[in-house]
């Protein structure tokens, strides 16, 4: 008998030369503790192996490797020992200068690195996943009638407020009629030749009226056939107006050949559709490549959605006129603010310098800052806490603009009550 995970030899009772159980079963624990193999590629052993030397058997194995495909070879007491793998299995992998790791579908992959050329997260084709083109291609409506609007359009507050989107095209149910009390629509992504082990769908949840209306994101894996073989959803139920970015996760199963999105908006009663679902964006694990970070990002979410997210948002100011300029992005009621940075892209004319910052501390960013194109300041803060919607401020020093273009970016952290 063996242990069920390691696969150790017991000592049987009574047992004769226990030495001989008790030395295999060290001989396992040696190949497998802080496992490090030096090759995952050959599919042979090599002709002169030195005592302890691990790899990873590659597909197609020969000699006294046959069959072993996937399995850890170990060279102890002058054979090769094999070790298989479980799910959860990682090893250092020294021939790719990485970190593997094995599951019983897929077999051993790299872990994604967060960057560089060993693994890196990718981006996979949402069609008009933040819908800034204003309309709905790519999306198979399957209940009510499609519309795309600008979430400043919609009843609950003015421009300009924590809830407007401005110039951000989204997927709305659209306005009071019987027919859009509810809209479903779908899009299916390819993924047969996709080589990621996880995926994740990020999006932002947005409703303007209290408790009645419902926005929610399904996140299905297909296979070839159209039938689920993984799914996850959730649903934005809480009485809070304004915005939930929300993130969904799923483990590729096998079979998988798309992953299809399905964004469904439920008109509470007596009232027109005032939900909407933004900013789709699906990623994968992937097996190399660089990461594409992301401008919104959930750090954390407990079961009831109570989250903490980190966002960058980013605005470029141009044709700078008069003694100061407001933009048109604001900081988030509630927002947690660590920086808001800038860069002059455009030459600046008409000031010697200016200043970066808010209504009543126009320098909380940065004073005096360059106005040749290329210049730049980060204007670290606090970080402060901001209890309504608050716009950038820049002011000149030494007379007005009269021409020029500064790109603001505001980073910042943003908590959300939880839904239940």
């Amino acid at each position: 008998m063996t242990t069920p995970n390691l696969a150790l030899p017991y000592l049987a009772a009574a047992q004769a030369q226990k030495h001989v159980t008790v030395n295999e079963a060290l001989d396992h624990l040696d190949g497998l503790v802080q496992l490090s193999v030096i090759s995952s590629t050959l599919t042979a052993p090599p002709a002169t192996p030195s005592e302890g030397d691990r790899y990873i058997v590659a597909a197609g194995a020969t000699g006294a490797w046959a069959g072993w495909d996937g399995s850890v070879a170990h060279f102890s007491g002058g054979a090769w020992l094999r070790l298989t793998p479980q799910t959860g299995w990682i090893a250092w992998d020294q021939g790719a200068g990485g970190i593997v790791t094995y599951d019983s579908v897929n077999g051993w992959a790299v872990l994604p690195t967060g960057g560089g050329s060993g693994g890196g997260l990718v981006i996979l084709p949402v069609i008009n996943g933040d819908f800034e083109t204003g309309d709905a291609a790519g999306w198979t409506v399957t209940l009510g009638t499609a519309a795309v609007s600008d979430w400043a359009a919609i009843s609950y507050g003015a421009a300009g407020t924590s809830t407007a989107r401005n110039g951000t095209y989204i997927f709305s149910g659209g306005e009071g009629t019987a027919a859009q009390a509810r809209i479903t629509a779908h899009q299916d992504i390819d993924i047969s030749g996709d080589t990621s082990g996880l995926y994740w769908l990020t999006a932002d949840l947005m409703k303007n009226y209290q408790d009645q209306d419902k926005p929610s994101v399904t996140f299905d894996i297909l296979d070839i056939a159209g039938a689920v073989l993984a799914s996850t959803s959730v649903t934005k139920t809480d009485g809070l107006v304004g915005i939930t970015p929300v993130i969904l996760s799923l483990a590729r199963p096998g079979g998988a050949a798309s992953a299809r999105i399905t964004l469904d908006i439920t008109r509470g009663t007596g009232n027109n559709n005032n939900a909407a679902i933004d900013n789709v964006k699906l990623l994968g694990s992937g097996a190399g490549g660089t990461v594409t970070p992301l401008p919104d990002v959930t750090l954390a979410q407990a079961p009831s959605g109570a989250a903490i997210g980190a966002h960058v948002i980013e605005e470029l100011l141009s044709g700078l006129a008069g003694a100061s300029v407001a933009s048109t992005i604001t900081i988030p009621d509630r927002a947690i603010v660590l920086a808001v940075s800038t860069r002059t892209v455009t030459a600046i004319t008409g000031a010697t310098s200016y200043d970066c910052g808010i209504a009543g501390t126009l320098n909380k960013f940065g004073g005096s800052l360059g106005i040749a194109a290329g210049s730049t300041n980060v204007g670290v803060i606090g970080p402060q806490a901001f209890y309504a919607a608050t716009p950038i401020m820049l002011t000149a020093n030494g007379g007005s603009f009269t021409g020029g273009a500064v790109r603001v970016a505001i980073q910042y952290l943003l908590p959300s009550a939880p839904g239940a």
